[in-house]
């Protein structure tokens, strides 16, 4: 969810009684780990600098017209030229106080080793790069810049048909005339009347068709695109991105300068994906298309996934993005009468409906670039988990273990370290949080949806690398990838049968790959509760435990032991005190608080576990590694 309302195993247990010690043997452990070199890398790299981009002022109508036509025709580039092997690189995206595509670049190049003999070829301009790939290009798509959802169309005909996505403008600064006049790149798909008149007008007949317009252009052009593109077999139906069209132009200082997220495009063009920006709420018109019939975009977008579930064979689709709350859709963007939750969690119910999860690159840190670059790294067939699993012996060293081998009576607490289901957080954000000097000082479940490893895989092969002896690696929600579970069963949109066996699957290879056995979330959102059948699903690849949406207290369910989440507060005072008031319940039984966090360091946890230790000395808590505290949860549930 986006928005919100090793060493020794005993080791792990230390942070219980908040030892300095734990913390010693854990920053030991970050040499412990060592991995095999790779194979040759490639021998060129092509890089190009794009972070000038994010210092312009996008108040002014130009430069925010600048950034839009480089980055959508450079991401799309990245996707055609890095699709068998990786080629180009750029360095554009930056958080936490780290230059991210240029840390990665430097630790593929470094410690790692991967690049380490490759060249680097510096190019200065998107000029400079679409005239060193000119001869694998096969032309251009122009799209409309009337009609802002010809944007996204001409990404899905970009990676359909070898084509760089062109906006519309005859002025002399623009990528158009650059390409088009300059290049003399071949305009091979227009989304545009040649003379700039719209193609697209929601009037008539949908262009190219016999088919009656729906009355909105927006419409026309996904109808338009189904029809030519989806429907002609030319996409690859296991992949859809859902990222903000053209309309960014008109709010373009609604996020970070970035958020655009046209960087992200390159990894789905490079697997020829389905590319959309519809609002799943089908009781009002869209903000960026308000004269629309209301429901039109729901229904639209109701039609995409049925035909991409039928060319999959309803097996499990993988969207790449998020609704784009803070532009479109929600109260945030300004015309509509949806909270940023509630429509996060009503595209989810429908997607999951039809076999398809979302990797939620979401605001702030959404954008993520070289995606279809790091697709090409080496990973190993396995990743164990750097850690091993404690168990009774380990817990009764501990004292957590009565004479009888059940928990004693304290508050056991889990720390869910979320979120972490889209690529582009997790990108950014190991690079910072991993150099906490706190990290080790608290046991930290970092849930990492094992799918990430399509887009970010040198990501998890860095954590896996560094992680001290207080750091363990389950899922995050829901498994491999978002969706809510029993969308994948109760189907009354798109009546659908069953995809649990398929999710089995899918999860499954992932799980193995990285050795994970407990799902932090299985995030219910608007679908419903998750019940037996789902969970006896899950007991296959998660075994270990499973965090729950709309449980009201920890239990076995199908043998799988289960807790609540809960979110903590921001700030440590406040979650110190949570975690306090739960802990004066302990009476004679033990009581077990999951508590998830967003985008919080290292250090955070350490201050929590201060404030709760220096405030509250005599409370009954024991803070435990994500085994130890579902572990605890099955013993306590077991006659």
């Amino acid at each position: 969810m986006r928005l919100a309302n090793s060493s020794k195993s005993h080791s792990s247990l230390r942070a219980v009684v908040f030892g300095k010690s734990a913390l010693i043997l854990a920053l030991l452990g970050c040499f412990l780990f060592t991995e095999p070199a790779h194979g040759a890398g490639p021998k060129e790299v092509y890089t190009l600098d794009c972070r000038s981009l994010k210092t312009l002022d996008l108040s002014q109508p130009e430069n925010a017209v600048r950034v839009w036509e480089t980055m959508h025709a450079l991401g799309a580039l990245q996707g055609l030229v890095n699709r068998d092997s990786p080629r180009l690189y750029l360095l554009y995206c930056a958080e936490f106080g780290v230059e991210t595509d240029q840390f990665w670049l430097d630790w593929l190049r470094g410690e790692d080793g991967w690049l380490r003999d490759s060249r680097l070829v510096p190019l200065d301009s998107l000029e400079a790069a679409v005239r060193t790939f000119q001869k694998e290009l096969k032309g251009a798509v122009v799209y409309d810049p009337a009609v802002p959802a010809t944007a996204a169309v001409a990404s899905t005909a970009a990676g359909c048909l070898g084509l760089l996505p062109v906006r519309y403008s005859t002025a002399s600064n623009s990528v158009y005339t650059l390409l088009t006049e300059r290049l003399k790149l071949p305009v091979r798909l227009w989304l545009v009347n040649p003379d700039g008149t719209s193609k697209f007008t929601g009037t008539g007949r949908v262009p190219d068709s016999e088919e009656p317009s729906s009355g909105s252009a927006k419409i026309d052009v996904y109808r338009w695109a189904m029809k030519r593109l989806l429907g002609a077999d030319l996409v690859n139906p296991l992949y859809a991105a859902y990222y903000l069209d053209a309309y960014w132009l008109q709010k373009p200082r609604s996020g970070p300068p970035d958020l655009h997220t046209l960087s992200n495009h390159d990894y789905f063009v490079s697997r020829r994906a389905f590319f959309f920006d519809l609002s799943p709420w089908g009781d009002e018109p869209p903000v960026d298309d308000p004269r629309q019939a209301a429901g039109l975009d729901k229904r639209t977008l109701l039609d995409v996934l049925r035909v991409l579930n039928e060319r999959a064979g309803n097996e499990i689709i993988k969207i790449g993005g998020f609704p784009p709350w803070p532009y479109k859709y929600t109260t945030h963007g300004g015309a509509g009468k949806h909270e940023g939750v509630p429509t996060e969690w009503e595209f989810t119910r429908i997607i999951s409906q039809y076999s398809a999860y979302h990797e939620a690159d979401a605001a702030g840190p959404g954008a993520m670039a070289n995606a279809s670059f790091f697709a090409h790294y080496p990973l190993k067939q396995r990743y164990p988990q750097p850690n091993p699993k404690p168990g009774r012996a380990d817990w009764g060293r501990a004292g957590l273990l009565n004479a009888d081998g059940k928990p004693a009576a304290r508050l056991y607490v889990g720390h869910y370290v979320g979120d972490y289901d889209a690529p582009s957080w997790l990108y950014k954000a190991v690079p910072s949080f991993f150099a906490d000097h706190e990290r080790g000082a608290v046991p930290l479940g970092w849930a990492f949806d094992p799918n990430l490893a399509d887009r970010a895989p040198q990501v998890l092969a860095y954590a896996y690398r560094h992680t001290t002896t207080n750091d363990f690696f389950i899922a995050g929600d829901s498994g491999a990838g978002y969706l809510n579970p029993l969308g994948l069963t109760a189907r009354p949109d798109s009546k659908l049968p069953s995809a649990l066996e398929a999710w089995t699957r899918h999860c499954t290879l992932y799980f193995q790959r990285w050795d994970m056995t407990i799902t932090g979330f299985v995030l219910d959102g608007a679908s419903g509760a998750s019940g037996e059948r789902v969970f006896a699903a899950y007991r296959s690849f998660s075994p270990d435990g499973c965090g729950t949406h709309f449980e009201s207290k920890p239990r076995l369910i199908a043998q799988i032991p289960t807790c609540p989440e809960r979110d903590l507060p921001d700030a440590p005072e406040a979650a110190a005190e949570v975690i306090a008031r739960a802990a004066a319940e302990v009476k004679t039984e033990p009581q077990f608080l999951w508590v998830r966090s967003i985008l919080k360091t290292p250090g955070w946890y350490a201050r929590v576990s201060r404030i709760l230790r220096e405030k509250h000395p005599d409370a009954p808590v024991a803070v435990v590694d994500p085994y130890t505290f579902f572990g605890m949860i099955k013993l306590s549930n077991q006659p």
